[in-house]
């Protein structure tokens, strides 16, 4: 029988203590000592290198700088989950009411100022300066900073003498971490949620610490069983239930090819797991990939193997839960004079589909990726039709409306669009047969001009590009659907004076691309909807319209000159791939 090992074991100290630290945050740390950790067992797929930083107490008679920077570095430290050692810089007072539970500053180029009074008063003032990069909200979700504002930081401490020492007796509330030490304490993972009672799931993207004495791989179990963050809260469920916490996770070990998790009584009990055995299987596999290596996972209960026979999981079993949907080698359809084709360099016949109406589409939607359905908006914006690509099958009219955006269905096979009718006036429609469009609450919607509307693979999020008189911006929110109604509504990609959104696109499943147009050119941004993140802009000069599929597909644009380019990611260039009047190019679900 293979030794059962605690996670929280498999770390070792592999160098001595050096001296303190780097020189980005020399001007600032004092104290501590710095290790390198990792598991001497190559084969334990739960453990993984990283750098620990043990904190340091107050020096005797340290000046009200130094002290406010050895408070700085053992704040940092994850070595002391509870900051025990942090508190001992501070007064009895602010160590009742100073908190590092609060959200987390992330600064840098930080430097440490005085009043220029000396030290040898009954109150010092010290200063924090820097540039602020972002904040670790409530959610354990990272917020970058608003780059057209004044990210300039500061922040004040004041410290008074404690039996000739200086302690501080005033600090600001939450973590201040520098950039490296936020990178060293923290690993960003995705925790997996169940989206209504079909096969599917929903990642919600979170920065969790680093807990030496437990390790990562119970540290995500916990933060699952939390449940979803706030932005997904009341669209997505957790086989888990409501009623459980991150007391419920004894622990989660290896034995030989398997990972074991073990949880209290209370998580998953018989009853439950009969009913909701296979979401909450996903939810576990999915959540724990990035560190079992795709090994089969064992639930026990208490340390005893669950009632009634071994509870194995195999990560290969729910594959079909993919928020993603499709995969890398998934096709895409374009119109050429109202026919559907198949992008393929080598072939250019035209796809079978229904005829008539195709003739005045200006943008599709597919389905999923046997292309069983596709629709398509007329030109004028007031009908969508749909179409089988079985021989034989013909369009038929699933909504007419006035001012009908783009169509997006969604992996449960709802088509979805917004009709504008008036200014500022939206209404969302959700169709599942043709002809009887349903009307969807969308309170934070419905007083905007929508122009697109697009749901991501995974059924739950929605991007929509709205303008409420302020100029186009790009919103992320959520379907519900126990109470059918878009919520959850904030701000992804700001207006911005002369600048245009001209179309969305899903990479994946938490990546969003917005292509903007201003007078003098057209960029095509890439945005994570969890982490607020955006990358470096490309330019797209002369699209009009963009597709995009998980990673490696190639990202596809159609063009104002009837073309169909591909982005290369090696040339780092748009390259023709189709031509002749080509337009509307659209991967499933995209």
């Amino acid at each position: 029988m293979p030794t059962r090992r605690s996670t929280a074991g498999l770390c070792v100290l592999a160098m001595a203590a050096l001296a303190v630290a780097s020189s980005a945050c020399s001007t600032v740390r004092t104290g501590g000592n710095i290790f390198t950790a990792h598991d001497p067992g190559k084969n334990d797929p739960l453990s993984q290198p990283y750098v620990r930083i043990l904190p340091a107490p107050p020096k005797p008679n340290a000046t009200s700088a130094e002290i406010v920077s050895g408070f700085l570095a053992a704040a940092a430290s994850f070595d002391d989950p509870t900051r025990t050692v942090a508190k001992q810089y501070l007064t009895s007072d602010a160590q009742r009411t100073w908190s590092p539970f609060d959200p987390v500053t992330v600064y840098d180029q930080a430097k440490l100022t005085t009043d220029g009074r000396g030290d040898d008063l009954t109150q010092a003032h010290v200063q924090l300066k820097g540039i602020r990069l972002g904040e670790l909200d409530r959610d354990s979700h990272y917020v970058p900073r608003d780059a057209s504002a004044n990210n300039d930081l500061t922040l004040g401490f004041i410290l008074v003498r404690v039996r000739g020492q200086w302690r501080i007796s005033t600090a600001p509330s939450g973590l201040q971490l520098s950039n490296d030490d936020f990178k060293r304490a923290y690993r960003s993972f995705d925790l997996y949620f169940a989206a209504g009672e079909e096969d599917g799931l929903v990642s919600d993207q979170v920065w969790l610490p680093i807990n030496p004495n437990q390790g990562l791989a119970k540290t995500l179990v916990q933060r699952l069983l939390v449940g979803p963050t706030t932005p997904l809260k009341g669209a997505v469920d957790s086989a888990f239930g409501g009623q459980v916490d991150d007391r419920d996770v004894n622990d989660v070990t290896v034995e030989g090819d398997t990972v074991v998790v073990d949880f209290t009584s209370d998580v998953v009990d018989a009853a439950r797991v009969a009913r909701y055995k296979r979401a909450l299987s996903a939810q576990l596999s999915w959540t724990l990939k990035p560190l079992t290596e795709a090994r089969r996972i064992e639930v026990r209960v208490n340390g005893e193997q669950f009632p009634g026979g071994p509870f194995i999981i195999d990560p290969r079993d729910y594959k079909s839960y993919d928020p993603n949907v499709v995969d890398a080698n998934v096709q895409a359809l374009f119109l050429r004079q109202g026919r559907l084709f198949v992008i393929d360099k080598d072939k250019d016949e035209p796809f079978t589909a229904g005829t008539g109406p195709a003739r005045q589409l200006t943008s599709l939607a597919v389905a999923d990726r046997s292309f069983s359905r596709v629709a398509g908006l007329e030109k004028g914006g007031g009908r969508i039709w749909v179409t089988g690509t079985a021989p034989g099958d013909s369009w038929q009219r699933w909504m007419e409306a006035p001012g009908l955006t783009s169509p997006s269905w969604d992996r449960h096979g709802d088509l979805w669009s917004v009709s504008r009718t008036g200014p500022r006036r939206s209404q969302v429609l959700r169709a599942r047969e043709p002809g009887s469009p349903i009307l969807v609450s969308a309170p934070d919607l419905e007083g905007t001009d929508v122009t697109a509307f697009r749901v991501a693979r995974d059924g739950v999020r929605v991007a929509v590009v709205s303008d409420d008189g302020h100029g186009q911006q790009v919103l992320v929110g959520t379907i519900s659907r126990s109470r059918m109604e878009v919520r959850n509504v904030h701000t992804l990609f700001p207006a911005e004076a002369g600048r245009q959104i001209a179309d969305i696109a899903w990479r994946d499943a938490s990546t969003l691309l917005v292509l903007t147009k201003n007078k003098n050119d057209r960029q095509l941004t890439a945005v994570s909807v969890t982490q607020r993140v955006t990358d470096t802009p490309r330019s797209a000069a002369g699209i009009e319209t963009i597709t995009a599929a998980p990673d490696p597909a190639p990202v596809l644009a159609g063009t104002s000159d009837g073309q169909v380019l591909m982005w290369d990611t090696q040339k780092r260039q748009w390259t023709p791939v189709e031509k002749n009047g080509a337009s509307a190019p659209m991967y499933p679900l995209g």
